[in-house]
């Protein structure tokens, strides 16, 4: 697997993980002006904006050998003790730095769309992270690459160059995690998430495991390990066959092009040339089509290990399970936000209601077939799991509903990183009533909240913005 990118590679310090925080962030030739908080730890990154009642933040987090994460945050002028600024020349720097990564992680995103090395070698440079030589763990003997970080340690038999995009999108969810959720246990031990090459393998994993379940993909609470499925391997490899046939079509149609200019002395009748340009278009088509296949099936892939990374990181770095435990609804909820989040150039944005489950959602409303909050409090693990086709249907109205309700906890009623969630997650641990302990955690009882959660939904918008009730979302 030594692809020829590796000798085109150029080395970016690129840094992220939220101890960053921790260690006065960018101890490298960065240099940041510092926000300061009444309360919390302070952001390091450039002053964008202010206005006498708030401020734009651009955060920057960086960590040796580890990709920079970018996030934008609106500061209410409350909430900021002062902000230690640069002088105008390295605001300036910091700033063009700034837009050179912007720049960079666009062409990332460009050039690896069908993670086909021909594409990359030799043309723009790419964000890169430091693999290990491993052993596939399913096999006990085959090739694999590894990448460890504060939370995890991805082991892959896939190609390297899938392994160092999965490194770099893993690590900057798993900032974000931390942003929404910050830790609170100690002794965090890091999650395994084993990415396979293929379909084929995931299913022997699941097989072998006495693992029955038509999930892509699933997380072992008992064992702290990922395990993913992914096509990609064969996919890619199909794609650059078939970019290799088309690369002879075309030159044979160029050689016929030539043929026919010397042929009619540079005036090629109408039909061959509208037959040759038809050819081309054609051809156009079918690469446009395999490359948008892999584009979708590439990120149906990061979406499933955002998911499955959401539930590992709160059972191994928020909620210690012999303390407390948020219910399977809000777990499935809050996961599912973040599988939906967004990577622009480098920034990484959560807030926004995804499309597909916000339309599924109002449907439901309007139809009157949504599971209510009483559902969703009462329900069964067995209702979220697919064990038979048949069971898809109503594995979807939960999960479609809980990611509604979490949605609404989380941007409207603001309760992630609070005191009132941990409360909330040790008085279900020890027992207390499902129903009583939501009307705790929300300060109204369920049937005003479930009219009030309702109108939010009807109301809410694409950019997290519902016009029955206003979110923060960004």
């Amino acid at each position: 697997m030594n692809h020829p990118i590796f000798r085109n590679l150029i080395l970016l310090l690129i840094l992220t993980g939220f101890s960053a925080y921790l260690l006065g962030a960018g101890e490298d030739e960065w240099k940041f002006e510092v926000l300061h908080r009444t309360t919390g730890l302070p952001f390091y990154g450039l002053l964008i904006s202010e206005s006498p009642n708030q401020a734009v933040f651009k955060c920057i987090v960086r960590k040796p050998g580890s990709p920079t994460l970018v996030f934008t945050e609106n500061f209410e002028k409350s909430t900021i003790l002062k902000i230690d600024r640069l002088p105008e020349p390295e605001r300036i720097l910091l700033a063009a730095k700034l837009d050179s990564l912007a720049k960079e992680r666009e062409r990332l995103a460009n050039t690896l769309r069908s993670l086909d090395p021909k594409s990359i070698a030799g043309k723009n440079p790419i964000e890169y992270v430091k693999l290990e030589k491993a052993i596939w763990p399913a096999s006990k003997k085959d090739n694999a690459f590894s990448y460890s970080s504060q939370y995890f340690t991805l082991v892959t038999n896939s190609r390297p160059e899938m392994a160092q995009l999965a490194a770099i999108q893993l690590e900057q969810v798993y900032s974000a995690y931390a942003r929404t959720l910050p830790p609170r246990r100690i002794n965090i031990k890091p999650t395994t998430i084993l990415l396979t090459n293929s379909v084929e393998g995931y299913h022997a994993i699941l097989k072998n495991s006495a693992i029955n379940i038509k999930n892509p993909a699933y997380f072992d609470l008992s064992k702290n390990q990922i395990i993913c499925g992914s096509d990609l391997d064969r996919l890619s490899t199909s794609q650059e066959e078939i970019s290799s046939f088309h690369a002879k079509q075309l030159q044979d149609l160029l050689k016929r092009e030539n043929d026919l200019k010397l042929l009619y002395k540079n005036k090629i009748p109408p039909d061959l040339s509208a037959s040759l340009l038809d050819s081309r278009k054609k051809i156009k088509q079918a690469d446009d089509g395999n490359l948008e296949m892999i584009t979708k099936e590439r990120k149906r892939l990061f979406k499933r290990l955002y998911h499955e990374a959401f539930h590992a990181y709160l059972s191994c770095a928020v909620f210690d399970p012999r303390e407390g435990e948020i219910p399977l609804w809000l777990n499935e909820g809050l996961a599912q936000i973040f599988e939906a989040a967004v990577f622009e150039i480098g920034e990484l944005r959560i807030g926004h209601a995804d499309k597909t489950r916000l339309d599924y959602v109002k449907l439901a409303l309007n139809q009157n077939s949504l599971p209510t909050i009483k559902d969703l409090l009462t329900s069964q693990p067995a209702l979220f799991l697919v064990y038979h086709p048949a069971e898809k249907e109503t594995s979807q109205r939960m999960y479609f509903a809980s990611w509604a309700l979490a949605f609404n906890l989380a941007f409207k009623q603001k309760v992630l990183g609070k005191q009132v969630l941990d409360d909330y997650a040790k008085a279900l641990k020890n027992g207390g009533n499902p129903i009583d302990c939501f009307e705790k955690l929300t300060g109204k009882p369920l049937q005003d909240f479930e009219k009030e959660h309702q109108a939010y939904l009807k109301g809410l918008r694409l950019d997290g913005i519902s016009n029955n009730g206003i979110s923060n979302g960004k």
